[in-house]
């Protein structure tokens, strides 16, 4: 069995997640943090508010990867 740590147990309630899958969120989220600047709590909290598209997406093809890149680029701000 997996040992998760607090975060990912906060993870693994808040989006229903399976141990599995909660890992490669975290996973997920530590990229991010490198890429675009931001605390893991601060991706986290885009995520339960503002990436339900991404959520279903990522339900229905499984691809992590893609899930990564499409939450990159709504963190990351683009000039016009």
């Amino acid at each position: 069995m997996i040992q998760l740590t607090d975060f990912e147990k906060e993870l693994q309630s808040t989006f229903s997640l399976s141990d599995k899958d909660t890992r490669r969120l975290e996973r997920v989220i530590s990229d991010l943090c490198l890429v675009v600047g931001m605390q893991s709590f601060e991706i986290f909290d885009f995520l339960r508010f503002g990436a339900e598209d991404e959520f279903a997406k990522l339900k229905d093809d499984y691809n992590w990867e893609a899930f990564r890149i499409r939450i990159q680029k709504k963190l990351i701000k683009r000039s016009p």
